[in-house]
């Protein structure tokens, strides 16, 4: 009876685990098409950075949000956007930099770029999207290196 019941248990961790894993999948079936495209409202949401590095070129690391500057991007319905960039006269060198995140997004498989009236580095970068975040890793732009983490 002992083997049975031990075995008994193990059939239903499996099943568990099993169940588990397709709930997984299918969550990530609906963010993804079937080309590994993300879906139309999968990107819907408020992005805010949770780290923000650059590197200007012969330069240290800057983390940006220590410095008081921050990135927030809203992505709603249509992929219009809106939001805010801010980068204070420590990370510019010069004066600070405030500008709108207006415009939208386009979605080009699992990645992402923004279209935007403001000229900056963030229509320059291709982000990447899953689990709820885009992040660009270490992504060089006009002389300098930028690593950022945005969180919906």
């Amino acid at each position: 009876m002992h083997l049975l019941t031990s075995l008994f248990r193990s059939s239903a961790r499996l099943s568990v685990r099993a169940t588990l894993v397709a709930i997984v999948a299918v969550g990530t079936l609906a963010a993804c098409g079937e080309d590994g495209a993300i879906a139309p409202d999968a990107i819907v949401g408020v992005y805010t950075a949770t780290t923000f590095r650059v590197t200007p070129t012969d330069a240290a690391e800057i983390d940006v949000l220590e410095e008081g500057g921050s990135l927030v991007i809203t992505v709603g319905g249509g992929d219009v956007t809106t939001g805010s960039l801010v980068l204070p006269a420590t990370v510019t060198g010069t004066t600070a930099l405030q500008a709108s995140m207006a415009g939208n997004a386009v979605r080009n498989g699992s990645g992402v770029t923004f279209n935007q009236t403001a000229d900056t580095f963030v229509r320059d970068l291709n982000w990447t999207y899953a689990n709820n975040a885009m992040s660009v890793t270490n992504q060089s732009v006009g002389g300098a290196t930028y690593t950022i983490v945005l969180t919906r």
